[in-house]
């Protein structure tokens, strides 16, 4: 159940920010971005530090997860081109936070071949995930507006393969 409810948690908080960038009228800077990045992986933080029984560590590792993917794809992008900068920030992204849970908020409970993987795998499985719904969350609004009760939903279907990767164990 924890796991279901860090999911609509952080697609919760990925809505708001939506809301914060489309309806406030945000412009795509790259302050913006990195202060988008930073609140989003903060709740992402969150969510991974309480289910190891230690929210405050994670809300400043995920702080930081959000600033280096945010850095990352600033700094890919001229190279990469956005797309580009974007898969590859966001594989960086989840090998991040799958290292920082399980050698900072588990305590070293997974070795570094286990928080690889379970960081690659995460990042392939949300990657697909997002890819399917990324027209609807970033694509051309509909004629009537966005509806976020759809963001939601889209979101919560994005976040949900790599945010159970990294927090499902073994019972």
């Amino acid at each position: 159940m924890q796991v279901v409810l860090s999911i609509l948690l952080v697609a919760l908080v990925a809505t708001v920010a939506d809301y914060t960038w489309y309806t406030l009228g945000v412009e795509h800077r790259m302050v913006a971005g990195i202060v988008h990045g930073v609140v989003l992986l903060t709740a992402v933080g969150g969510v991974l530090g309480w289910a190891a029984g230690r929210l405050a560590v994670g809300l400043p590792l995920g702080m930081a997860a959000g600033a280096g993917g945010a850095l990352a794809y600033y700094a890919l992008a001229p190279a990469l081109g956005g797309l580009g900068a974007m898969v590859a920030a966001w594989a960086m992204l989840w090998v991040l936070l799958a290292f920082f849970d399980g050698r900072i908020l588990r305590r070293g409970a997974t070795g570094p071949s286990g928080m690889l993987a379970r960081g690659v795998a995460a990042a392939i499985l949300g990657g697909l995930a997002f890819y399917l719904v990324v027209d609807m969350l970033w694509g051309r609004p509909p004629a009537g507006g966005r509806n976020y009760v759809v963001q939601f939903a889209a979101w919560t279907f994005a976040w949900a393969p790599g945010l159970a990767v990294v927090m499902i164990r073994k019972p």
